[in-house]
C-alpha cells in the first residue's frame, strides 16, 4: 500500500521481526540440508557450490546477529525485507542451476514465497513474486525444459501461493493495525487516567486555594509540555475573572500583580468561559482586542479551557507557550480532560474558604457580642449595688417613710431594682457560658435550706414537698439557687393567680426536682424550643409578661455543667411541670472514688 504510515510499520514491527529471526533459523537449516546433499552428490567444489554458500553464510550471520525490532518499526522496513529475500532468493537459484542439487532447492523458492506474502507490503510482495517466478522459469529452461507448460507450471503455482499468502498477511496486517490502534488508545487513556489522578491527588492534598493553584497549574504545565499556567476564577460580586496569583512560569510560582477581566469582554478567555469551550489560540501576537489579555501575560501561543462543574462556571485555565514546537489539538482536549476535575475541587475549595470566612466573622460578631454584654453589665453592676444598698437603707425603720403611698413607692423600687440586679447577673452568666468560664463548685447541698432560700426570694410561697426530708444533692449552691429561682419566677409569670409547687423525690444515684404550675402550659412541638437563648412562647396572653428569654437557657446550661438534666413535661389537669435531676452527694462521690 502506498503512503503506508508509520503507525502500520510500528503495529507490524513485532511480528515481521519475529519471522525474519524465524526465517533465518529455516534458513540455516536449508543450508546444511544443500550442503549435505552437495557432499553426497560430490558437487561441493564447483564454484557454483561454494561461491553463493558464502554469501548465505555470511548474509545469515549477520541476519541472526540483528535486532530486528528497531529496522521493522521504520518506514525502511519492506525494502531492508526485500534485500534480505532477494539475497536468499539468487543464492537458493545458484544451488538449483547445480543438476544434482535442483530438486533439493528449487522447491525452496515457494516457501520463500509464502514468506514473502506474510512479510512484505503488497507491491513489495508483487515484486518478489516476480523475481520468484522468474527464478523458477529460469531454472527450468536451463534444465532442460523444451514444452511450455513445464516453465508455466512452477510459475503459476509460484503466483498461487504468493496470492494466498498475500491474502492471509493482508488480513493479519489489517488486524495488527487495529489491536495497535486500540492498544495505542488504551496507552492514552491509562496515562489520562494516571494525569487524572497525579491532578486529583494534588488537588486533594490542598486546603486552601492559595495552596493548591500553583500545584495545580505546575502538575497541568508539566503534562502539557508548557511554560506558562495560569488560572482565573469567578468573582460572582463583581461579576468578573480575577487571576489567581502565583501564576506558573518556567517551572516556578510567580507572584503578579493583580489582573482582572471583565466577564462580557471580547476577550478570548471570557469568551471560553461564557461558552464554556475550550480554545486553540495559535498566533497572540496579531493585534486585537481578543488577545489582550494573553498579550499581558507575554505569550506566543496558549490553550484556554474553561473551570465547570455541570452547568456551574467556576472560571477559566491558560496554558500557554510551549518548550519545543506548538500545541496541538490533542493538548487542548487533555486540557479539557484536566480541567474537568480542577473545577470541582476549586469550587469546593471556594465554597469552604467563604463558607470558612463568613463562620470567623460570625464568631467574630459573636465574641464582640459577648464582650459587650460583659463590659455594660460589668459596669451596670457598681451603681445597681449603689442603689439597692440606698434603699435598703432608706427603708430601715428609723429611715422609712411614714406615708403609705411612700412605703409602697420604696417597695416596688427594691423589687424592680432586685428585678435588674437577677437580669445583670443572667448576662453575665450567658457571657461566662459563651467563654465556658463559668466557675462550678460542687458540695454536699441539702434541698430543704435550697428550697427555703428560694421562698425568701421570690416574690411568691411556692409551697414544696421533699422525700426523704434530708436528701442532699452534689451540686453548686449558687447554681442551684439561681435554677429555682428562674424556674419558680418563670411558672410565677406565666401562671398568675395559680399555685406553684416544689417536689424533690430520689431515684437511684439521683434526686429529681420538680417545679410545677397549672398555667396554660407549653405546646408539645415547643417544649424543646424553650430552653433556646432569647426564646418565649408567642402566645397573646403570655408575650406580655415581659423577660428576656434568658432563663431557661441558663437553667439547662447550669444543670448540665452540675452533670444534670433538665426537661418540661405537662402538668395533669394543664399547666407546666419543669424536671430537674442532679446527682445524689454520695453517688457523686462513688463515681469519683472510682
Amino acid at each position: 500500500m502506498d503512503g503506508m504510515t508509520p503507525t502500520t510499520h510500528q503495529a507490524m514491527a513485532r511480528f515481521r521481526a519475529s519471522l525474519l529471526r524465524r526465517a533465518s533459523a529455516v534458513a540455516w537449516v536449508v543450508l546444511i540440508i544443500i550442503a549435505a546433499q552437495a557432499v553426497r552428490q560430490q558437487v561441493f567444489t564447483q564454484p557454483g557450490f561454494w561461491i553463493p554458500m558464502a554469501g548465505l553464510a555470511a548474509m545469515l550471520i549477520i541476519s541472526t546477529a540483528t535486532r530486528w525490532d528497531r529496522p521493522m518499526a521504520t518506514r525502511y522496513a519492506p525494502w531492508i525485507a526485500v534485500a534480505w529475500l532477494s539475497g536468499l532468493i539468487l543464492g537458493i537459484t545458484a544451488f538449483a542451476l547445480i543438476e544434482p542439487l535442483e530438486a533439493t532447492a528449487t522447491p525452496i523458492l515457494y516457501g520463500i514465497a509464502a514468506v514473502s506474502g506474510l512479510l512484505l507490503t503488497w507491491w513489495a510482495h508483487a515484486f518478489m513474486t516476480v523475481l520468484i517466478g522468474l527464478a523458477i522459469a529460469f531454472i527450468a529452461r536451463e534444465g532442460g525444459a523444451d514444452a511450455i507448460a513445464d516453465v508455466v507450471a512452477p510459475v503459476l503455482t509460484v503466483a498461487v501461493v504468493s496470492a494466498a499468502t498475500a491474502l492471509v498477511g493482508l488480513e493479519f496486517e489489517r488486524e495488527a493495525v487495529r489491536s495497535a490502534s486500540r492498544e495505542t488508545q488504551i496507552d492514552q487513556q491509562r496515562l489520562d487516567f494516571e494525569r487524572l489522578y497525579e491532578v486529583s491527588a494534588t488537588l486533594a492534598r490542598a486546603e486552601s486555594l492559595a495552596e493548591i493553584v500553583p500545584h495545580l497549574v505546575g502538575t497541568i504545565c508539566k503534562y502539557l509540555d508548557a511554560q506558562v499556567g495560569v488560572v482565573l476564577l469567578y468573582n460572582p460580586e463583581r461579576h468578573r475573572l480575577e487571576v489567581m496569583s502565583p501564576i506558573w512560569v518556567n517551572g516556578y510560582p510567580l507572584e503578579t500583580d493583580p489582573i482582572v477581566l471583565d466577564v462580557a469582554s471580547p476577550a478570548i478567555v471570557a469568551q471560553v468561559y461564557r461558552s464554556g469551550r475550550p480554545f486553540f489560540v495559535r498566533d497572540i501576537d496579531q493585534d486585537t482586542d481578543a488577545h489582550v489579555l494573553l498579550r499581558e501575560l507575554g505569550l506566543r501561543q496558549a490553550l484556554v479551557a474553561p473551570l465547570k462543574v455541570e452547568n456551574l462556571r467556576v472560571g477559566a485555565i491558560i496554558v500557554g507557550d510551549p518548550y519545543v514546537g506548538t500545541f496541538n489539538e490533542d493538548q487542548l482536549d487533555q486540557l479539557g480532560s484536566l480541567a474537568a476535575p480542577a473545577g470541582l475541587v476549586l469550587s469546593q475549595i471556594g465554597r469552604y474558604e467563604a463558607q470558612a470566612e463568613m463562620t470567623r466573622r460570625l464568631e467574630e460578631v459573636a465574641q464582640m457580642k459577648t464582650d459587650f454584654v460583659s463590659t455594660v453589665s460589668h459596669e451596670l453592676r457598681t451603681p445597681l449595688t449603689s442603689i439597692i444598698g440606698s434603699l435598703d437603707t432608706v427603708n430601715r425603720p428609723e429611715l422609712a417613710p411614714t406615708q403609705v403611698a411612700a412605703q409602697q413607692l420604696l417597695s416596688t423600687a427594691r423589687r424592680q431594682a432586685g428585678r435588674l440586679q437577677r437580669l445583670i447577673d443572667d448576662l453575665l452568666v450567658v457571657s461566662r457560658i459563651d467563654r465556658g468560664a463559668i466557675p462550678v463548685h460542687l458540695e454536699p447541698v441539702p434541698l430543704k435550706l435550697a428550697f427555703e432560700e428560694v421562698n425568701r426570694v421570690v416574690s411568691i410561697e411556692p409551697t414544696f414537698t421533699i422525700e426523704p426530708p434530708d436528701l442532699i444533692v452534689e451540686a453548686d449552691r449558687d447554681h442551684l439557687t439561681r435554677i429555682l429561682i428562674n424556674l419558680v419566677e418563670n411558672a410565677a409569670k406565666y401562671a398568675v393567680g395559680s399555685p406553684v409547687e416544689l417536689y424533690a423525690w430520689e431515684r437511684p444515684n439521683k434526686a429529681v426536682i420538680a417545679v410545677v404550675d397549672h398555667g396554660p402550659g407549653i405546646p408539645d412541638d415547643e417544649r424543646e424550643r424553650v430552653f433556646e437563648r432569647f426564646t418565649q412562647i408567642d402566645q397573646s396572653d403570655t408575650r406580655s409578661k415581659g423577660g428576656t428569654g434568658l432563663g431557661l437557657s441558663i437553667v439547662k446550661s447550669l444543670a448540665e455543667v452540675m452533670y444534670g438534666a433538665v426537661r418540661v413535661e405537662a402538668t395533669e389537669g394543664g399547666g407546666a411541670t419543669f424536671v430537674v435531676e442532679l446527682p445524689l452527694a454520695r453517688a457523686l462521690q462513688k463515681v469519683e472514688s472510682r
